[in-house]
């Protein structure tokens, strides 16, 4: 009993449903900003912890250490982490031939290279005459 049968068969649809995913899942990214200020407001200001009042005479300052520290944490991100999950990605995608992008690509390579070989063979042959 192959297992296929089990996995529903996918539907063809408009761009509409996907299209509304991404742009939702991108502005997230901007109302996640807007919650941490909110959020920095209240630890700030919390009248049961006055540590942060105390380190940082002003809110703005705060605010501007926080934002100092997220971009040393996106600078760190771009240098070593990055890259890191790029390679790792590439690398999975291609492995066991996985990718049939990849494996066309291949292909075509291999191919390229016949018809160099073959065009070098031509260019002693013209040569010779």
């Amino acid at each position: 009993m192959p297992i296929t049968r089990f996995i529903p068969k996918q539907k063809r649809m408009s761009t509409t449903v996907g299209g509304m995913l991404i742009l939702v899942g991108e502005t997230m990214f901007l109302f996640s900003m807007l919650n941490f200020v909110l959020v920095t407001r209240i630890q700030y200001y919390n009248p049961g912890d006055a540590y942060m009042r105390q380190l940082f005479p002003n809110y703005l300052l705060f605010l501007g250490a926080l934002a100092a520290a997220a971009l040393l944490a996106m600078i760190f991100v771009y240098i070593f982490i990055l890259p890191s999950k790029m390679v790792f990605s590439q690398q999975q995608a291609v492995k066991d031939e996985r990718s049939p992008t990849h494996n066309l690509l291949m292909e075509v390579h291999r191919e390229l290279q016949e018809l160099r070989g073959e065009v070098d063979g031509l260019r002693q042959a013209i040569d010779k005459v």
